[in-house]
């Protein structure tokens, strides 16, 4: 897909149709960017309005990133919420605010360059390329039209405009560079010592008072979890694809059409000698280190052996041992350069010097492995199962809608929209809202079986459970949380009154063992009397070691050295633990001299600088345009 995007448009537009079409073509009703008259507000920025529908939509987009990125640890309350609300909502503001300033630096997209992002979308072509009437059938399943999408689309490539030169405007010198470098890639030598809580809990149990005092103080942890028992419907693509008819003949056709997508893509196998200088070197010293490859060039078209001169003379340790072989690689592996040159050097050809961030190049191609296809024989089973899925998408698209309506015309049963579709109707639980076996265990199927709608006896609107995977329950029975009596849960609360006693014991035995070390003194016989764990983690980086909680890494970073000084510092710990990080050591870790891990830092800190610039921005477009909040809750 990105090479057929990047074909026919401006590289600069590559990550904006990935945003832009990250959004299934899944999503039902009305989308917000069709506007119509006398729709509530809940934003204004200078004279332009942001609609409630606009921010439902971006929820909606937001809920499907986060479902994608987090997987089963998505949860629906993430965003229901406020907070969540008003985040999104201020996204939402942003970019109206960057809108008006494109507009005010008269940024403008032509439509050559809006078609052709359009045209290089896959979801909108046929055998025979770009079909306007897929690209329109496509947009109506998410109740858009053409020029709505075209009209958002041309936004977020004007806004793709003024992002890119905001991040052409950061720079880091290298000065600046090995300052980071030295700090980022420090590496420390630990000692932590752990108190154990439970040799500093009280031997006695807690009278009954303080039992009876902490359970009336934390009744809602000691109650029963509320339950339900539900009826439900699945609608799965998958299922109906698997189900369609797919004949030897329709195979062999859509075998010959995919062909080109199916070839594993061309690989070469390479092999180069590096002479390093920086990127932003002096001129004298690019020159040097290009006369020099160019030195080496004139020897090898002369007949000289590249393994042995990349060995002595290649600044790529990693490669030069073996002749500078670097294996096979496909294309868009590389450095854009060194990747153009890869791919259109001729089989044994010596390149010119090619400049990239680590120096000048010389190339040469060792082996060519083309593109080829795989024997029908060999897909035939994964081609049948896309075709299948392909044949189902109109037919799954056209149910949904049919279980949508049946939901909500017999809101008090199910059995209209099984019989209308043929599904079976099936039952589930008991289960909580922490989750059950099966359906249960998904976020989106507990909150709408716990949706205040559907515990009044409704039906629940048809929802999401993943791609191509959709449901609609309605409660048959709902169990209320109830409160467990004190003997029920005495033991429980003994044992965290213990724990509570033992942490805050040993905090304070931990704290004063920490005053001892800051001010020179032995704690040996003290820890021994503890029966503190003592372990010595030399050469430590910010990655951690294993074992190392995050929070007493995050601290050890934190702690401040003198000349010839030990640094210490404590915190307890989750379990009630406490641990005292003493940190003997600090030097500059080997990555702080590598060139790739140095680029790495430079490309995040020019990243940062970027987000600096564009949030400076827009805290001068708020005080240019008036920015005002109706109703961050979207209602």
């Amino acid at each position: 897909m990105l090479e057929h995007i990047r074909d026919k448009a401006p590289r600069w537009l590559v990550s904006t149709i990935l945003v832009l079409l990250v959004v299934p073509f899944a999503l039902w009703g009305i989308n917000s960017y069709i506007k119509p008259h006398g729709q509530h507000v809940v934003a204004k920025v200078g004279d332009t309005s942001i609609s409630a529908d606009a921010l439902q939509q971006a929820l909606r987009e937001e809920a499907q990133r986060l479902r994608r990125t987090m997987g089963k640890a998505y949860s629906p309350e993430l965003l229901d919420n406020p907070a969540a609300r008003r985040a999104v909502l201020e996204r939402l503001i942003n970019r109206q605010l960057l809108l008006e300033d494109a507009r005010q630096r008269r940024l403008q997209v032509p439509d050559s360059a809006v078609a052709a992002v359009i045209q290089g979308v896959p979801a909108f072509a046929s055998d025979k390329g770009f079909d306007r009437a897929l690209y329109e059938s496509q947009l109506r399943r998410q109740g858009l039209t053409p020029a709505a999408f075209e009209a958002e689309l041309r936004d977020s490539l004007v806004l793709q405009q003024l992002q890119a030169g905001l991040a052409e405007t950061a720079f880091v010198s290298n000065a600046e560079l090995d300052g980071l470098a030295a700090l980022w890639f420090e590496r420390r030598d630990l000692r932590l010592t752990t108190l154990d809580w439970q040799r500093f809990a009280p031997t006695s149990p807690p009278d009954e008072a303080a039992i009876q005092a902490y359970y009336d103080a934390h009744k809602a942890d000691f109650q029963t979890e509320e339950q339900v028992r539900v009826a439900y419907l699945e609608l799965s693509l998958d299922a109906m694809a698997a189900a369609q008819p797919v004949d030897d003949a329709l195979l062999a056709k859509r075998y010959e059409e995919l062909k080109s997508e199916l070839a594993a893509p061309e690989q070469r196998r390479v092999r180069h000698i590096l002479i390093k200088v920086a990127e932003d070197a002096p001129a004298q010293a690019v020159q040097e280190a290009r006369q020099k490859a160019e030195a080496l060039r004139a020897k090898l078209l002369a007949g000289g052996d590249f393994a042995a001169l990349a060995k002595t003379e290649s600044a790529d340790t990693g490669s030069a041992e073996q002749g500078g072989d670097l294996g096979y690689f496909t294309r868009g592996s590389m450095t854009p350069a060194f990747d153009e040159a890869a791919f259109t050097l001729p089989l044994n050809a010596i390149s010119e010097p090619i400049r990239t961030p680590f120096g000048f190049h010389l190339i040469q191609i060792t082996d060519i492995k083309p593109a080829s296809a795989p024997p029908l024989a060999e897909v035939r089973d994964a081609l049948r199962a896309r075709v299948q899925r392909e044949l189902a998408q109109e037919q799954f698209y056209a149910a949904a809608e049919t279980l949508r309506a049946q939901a909500f015309e017999h809101p008090d049963t199910l059995e209209p929209a099984a019989q209308a579709l043929g599904l079976k109707l099936q039952e589930l639980g008991p289960f909580s809202r922490r989750g059950g076996e099966g359906l249960a265990a998904n976020p989106e199927f507990r909150r709408h079986a716990f949706s205040a709608e559907v515990l009044g006896g409704d039906n629940s609107e048809v929802f999401e459970l993943d791609d191509g995977h959709y449901a609609v329950l309605r409660v048959l029975d709902h169990t209320p949380a109830a409160q467990r009596p004190l003997a029920e849960v005495k033991a429980e609360i003994v044992q965290r009154l213990r724990q509570q006693q033992g942490a805050a014991a040993a905090r304070q035995a931990g704290e004063a063992l920490l005053q001892k070390l800051r001010a020179g003194e032995a704690i040996d016989e003290a820890l021994a009397q503890h029966g503190a764990i003592v372990k010595d983690l030399p050469d430590v980086g910010r990655e951690g070691a294993e074992g190392l909680p995050p929070a007493v890494l995050s601290l050890a970073f934190s702690v401040a050295m003198e000349p010839g000084k030990p640094g210490h510092a404590g915190l307890g710990l989750e379990n009630g633990d406490y641990a005292i990080v003493t940190v003997t050591g600090r030097h500059v870790g080997p990555a702080a001299k590598d060139p790739e891990a140095r680029e790495s830092l430079r490309r995040q800190l020019l990243t940062i600088r970027a987000d600096q610039a564009l949030t400076e921005l827009l805290a001068a477009l708020r005080e240019r345009y008036r920015v005002r909040i109706m109703d961050a809750g979207g209602s």
